[in-house]
């Protein structure tokens, strides 16, 4: 328990270190001084995206490489397909069908080499990183930051329902846009996705729930989410035209 009480603190430490070294660099800086903590704060958000960059690369791979699979997996799906119905009927039969499914699905993920869960590796990553801005943003390790403006943001410590200013919810409606758009594009470049009702209902809740979450929180934890949100945009823009080595071997 010590040793991940340690890392975590390592961590806040880090991240808090990171955050007053760009602030140094961007104070000195003529016309951003006076928003030199909100260039920072964009600053590590940055940084923290290029760290997660392999992951996210990785997760893109995953993603294709699942979709090319698709086809596959229908297959086996269809060649050992288990009703529901046969739950009562003969329990023991669907059991076994449904180990068949899996085994045959696990074999196709070993064979070309497939992580099912890579697409998760992302969001599992960045989790740790985005509470440990909260701390930062939430806790006497954002005294330094009290007082602190952007645009139209009196105080980048305080949440919009405070009183932050006219801008901070700018930036929370800012967050869910930029929330819906990112979700859009991700399952535009995903056929299975675009069949799943499921998805389709998160598409449109989540950026809703997680605005009205945005209100209660700082501006300079909403100004980290939107910077993230804008990012990861353009990273999948990039990533989603760049071919995979699938596809230019059968272009080839």
């Amino acid at each position: 328990m010590d040793f991940l009480v340690g890392i975590w603190n390592g961590l806040l430490d880090g991240l808090q270190a990171v955050l007053a070294t760009f602030h140094g660099l961007f104070d000195s800086v003529p016309l951003v001084g006076a928003w030199s903590w909100a260039f920072s704060i964009i600053a590590l958000t940055v940084v923290v995206r290029v760290l997660l960059l392999p992951l996210a690369i990785k997760q893109t791979r995953s993603m294709r490489a699942m979709q090319q699979l698709k086809p596959e997996i229908d297959r086996i799906q269809k060649k050992h397909k288990a009703d529901r119905s046969m739950m009562k009927t003969d329990p023991e039969k669907y059991r076994a069908k449904k180990q068949k499914q899996q085994e045959e699905t696990m074999k196709l993920y070993k064979e070309h080499n497939v992580n099912p869960l890579g697409g998760c590796l992302p969001l599992i990553a960045q989790m740790p990183i985005f509470i440990a801005m909260f701390r930062l943003l939430t806790t006497e390790r954002a005294d330094p930051l009290e007082g602190a403006g952007f645009l139209l943001v009196d105080d980048l410590t305080v949440n919009a329902l405070q009183g932050a200013g006219i801008g901070a919810w700018f930036l929370v409606l800012a967050m869910g846009a930029t929330m819906y758009l990112s979700q859009r594009q991700m399952m535009a470049n995903n056929p299975a996705s675009q069949d799943n009702p499921q998805m389709k209902i998160m598409l449109y809740l989540m950026p809703v729930m997680l605005t009205i979450f945005a209100m209660n929180f700082p501006v300079g934890l909403v100004l980290y989410w939107v910077t993230t949100n804008l990012w990861t945009m353009g990273q999948q823009y990039v990533m989603f035209r760049t071919p995979s080595t699938t596809q230019q071997t059968a272009k080839a």
